[in-house]
């Protein structure tokens, strides 16, 4: 967790919107539906689903957690924009908006722009384009922004991680679609692993935005 953002005191038990299953069939699907033309296995999903085929009504409702799930944090975000919390939003807009994630950044003493505590060891987050100046933020909030950063970028992770799997798969693009779907089932335990680790960012944004948001009540 987040320091700064998490008070010591009574806070309200929070529930979150979506669980590492969800996450996990979420991965599953976009993999299906990236492999072939785009939309393709969706449609069919969706079909089955409206003639009341278990596996894609259950499918369907993943999903659904899942893109719930995403909202709720882009609601509880927008909130911060309104909050005592504020810097935290322009700090959130500019990790989110980066192409490359928030690692090996400079360490320096600094004043912190979160949670406004000075002289403190901090790290710094350059700004976008030319001059732009940078920011220093406290250098326990690290962690934060990195699964922050993980948490923003999913679907382009999950296209990553894809393309790899197709790349060692068949990497002379030989196989037919059959194959191929046969063969990234063969790669069951990554894509656990992939939905555990960005299950477990979720949870840490999430909660530690919440707690945040919370304090200020």
């Amino acid at each position: 967790m987040v320091e700064p953002m998490i008070p010591n005191f009574n806070i309200i038990p929070i529930k979150l919107p979506m669980t590492k299953t969800d996450m996990e069939f979420y991965i599953r699907f976009k993999i299906l539906d990236s492999i072939a033309y785009p939309g393709t296995y969706k449609k069919f999903m969706l079909a089955r689903k409206d003639q009341g085929v278990q596996w894609a009504l259950d499918m369907a409702q993943h999903i659904h957690n899942v893109q719930n799930a995403i909202k709720e944090l882009e609601q509880r975000e927008h909130d911060l924009k309104t909050s005592q919390l504020s810097s935290l939003h322009i700090v959130w807009q500019h990790v989110s908006e980066s192409n490359l994630p928030p690692v090996d950044l400079q360490l320096t003493i600094a004043n912190c722009m979160i949670s406004q505590k000075t002289n403190i060891s901090c790290v710094i987050i350059k700004g976008k384009g030319r001059g732009a100046h940078p920011f220093t933020v406290n250098s326990k909030f690290a962690p934060f922004l990195y699964d922050l950063w993980i948490v923003t970028k999913f679907d382009i992770l999950i296209k990553t991680f894809t393309r790899q799997k197709l790349e060692e798969i068949d990497p002379s693009q030989t196989l037919c679609m059959n194959d191929i779907v046969k063969a990234l089932e063969s790669k069951n335990e990554e894509i656990q692993h992939l939905a555990a680790a960005f299950f477990a960012a979720f949870r840490h944004v999430y909660k530690s935005t919440v707690y945040g948001l919370q304090a200020l009540i």
